[in-house]
């Protein structure tokens, strides 16, 4: 007996495997959380994401762009100043479920996050929803 699963769908959420692994990818670097977590208190220039996430001018500005072609984050330009924000509540949402979720699990161990360390992680990046 064929499978009820027709080829084209197959195909198509073939297709949509392939988008959902790439956005996926998206939290894959440690930089680019470090800047979502920034930007989850509102917009802030490259230079104030650069400040708070520790990165240099450089690699802070490769991943900013990589999140922008992305569609998590929005730009804009005000003079010579270019200000992020994030714009994708599911990547806001996805990105807190499982730093959080990470974060508590290591409760246990002896140099995991104070309760206090992972409820501002929480309350952060729950402002932007």
């Amino acid at each position: 007996k064929n499978d009820p699963i027709k080829e084209a769908d197959m195909d198509e959420l073939e297709k949509v495997f392939e988008s959902a692994a790439e956005y996926f990818s998206l939290l894959s670097e440690p930089s680019r959380l470090k800047i979502m977590h920034c930007l989850c208190n509102g917009e802030r220039s490259v230079n104030e994401v650069v400040e708070a996430a520790g990165l240099t001018q450089a690699n802070a500005s490769r991943h900013l762009n990589l999140l922008y072609r992305s569609g998590v984050v929005g730009r804009r330009r005000e003079g010579s100043q270019v200000f992020y924000r994030l714009i994708d509540p599911n990547f806001t949402d996805l990105c807190r479920t499982v730093c959080v979720g990470i974060a508590s699990r290591g409760e246990v161990q002896p140099n995991a996050p104070r309760r206090e360390t992972l409820l501002q992680l929480e309350h952060d990046l729950k402002l932007e929803r």
